[in-house]
Formats: structure tokens, C-alpha cells, sequence
């Protein structure tokens, strides 16, 4: 069987995406991420990232701690 692409702007894309459940888009996200066509940031950036956003929003430490949990999760 072919495969069929549909290009939609990316308007329409994030509409669409707008309608899913947050399981659903990570259901996505972790299929790209099988194929290879997405590839996670590193254990060290997203430490960094998580570190500044909880800075910021003045979160518990553990926050970046657990978002390496996270990304380590998904190899």
C-alpha cells in the first residue's frame, strides 16, 4: 500500500494539534522520536532548561532533577 503525505500550512497543523489530548501529542512525539525523525536534546540541556525555568517560576530544585528522569526514561 502507498503512503500518502498531506502538507498542511502550518496554521492548520497547529489547529489540528490544538484539538488532541496531551497523551495523544506525546503518543506522536514518541513515534518521531522511534523514527528517528525527531531526536531528543541532551540529559545536560535539559537539566539546564529545566534548572532555568524553575529559577524563573521559583519551582523546587527537584523539578530538573525529574526532567532528567524523564529524558534518561526515553532512550
Amino acid at each position: 500500500m502507498a503512503e500518502v503525505a498531506i502538507k498542511l500550512p502550518k496554521e492548520k497543523l497547529i489547529e489540528g494539534l490544538s484539538t488532541l489530548s496531551f497523551e495523544e501529542i506525546k503518543e506522536i512525539m514518541d513515534s518521531l522520536i522511534q523514527k528517528k525523525l525527531l531526536s531528543l536534546p541532551s540529559a545536560k540541556g535539559i537539566y539546564k532548561k529545566a534548572s532555568e525555568i524553575a529559577k524563573k517560576k521559583k519551582l523546587p530544585v527537584g523539578v530538573a532533577e525529574e526532567a532528567v528522569r524523564w529524558a534518561r526514561a526515553k532512550k
